[in-house]
C-alpha cells in the first residue's frame, strides 16, 4: 500500500466521521479512566485520614476536622483541591469512620462478601 492509498482512507476516515467518532471515544475513555483513579486515590486517602485521626487523643469532631485536613492536603498535593466538595469530603470520611469500626450494614455485607 503507498503513501497516497493511506493518506486516502485517512482521508475517507476522516470524511465519513469514523475517526472522529473514534478519536472522541478514546478521550472519553482517556477521561473516564483518570476520574477512577481520582475518586479510588480519594477513598484511599480519606481512610488514611481517618486511621490517622484515630491516633490522636482529642475529641470526636477534632479528628474529624483532623481526617478532613487530611484529605485536603492530598487533595491539594496531587492538584485536585476543587475535584471533592466539602459534603463529598465529609461523607467519605464519615463512610470511612464507619468501615474502620464496622458499623453499617451495608459496609459489613460488603466486607463479608469479600470485596
Amino acid at each position: 500500500m503507498s503513501k497516497t492509498d493511506v493518506w486516502g482512507v485517512l482521508v475517507a476516515l476522516w470524511t465519513s466521521g469514523v475517526l472522529t467518532a473514534v478519536g472522541h471515544a478514546v478521550i472519553r475513555l482517556v477521561q473516564a479512566n483518570a476520574k477512577n483513579k481520582n475518586i479510588l486515590s480519594f477513598t484511599k486517602w480519606a481512610e488514611q485520614g481517618v486511621q490517622y485521626a484515630e491516633t490522636l487523643n482529642v475529641s470526636s469532631e477534632e479528628k474529624k476536622q483532623a481526617a478532613i485536613k487530611v484529605v485536603y492536603d492530598r487533595l491539594i498535593a496531587n492538584k485536585l483541591p476543587f475535584a471533592f466538595s466539602d459534603e463529598q469530603v465529609s461523607a467519605e470520611i464519615e463512610t470511612a469512620v464507619a468501615k474502620l469500626h464496622n458499623w453499617h450494614p451495608e459496609i459489613k455485607q460488603e466486607m463479608n462478601n469479600g470485596n
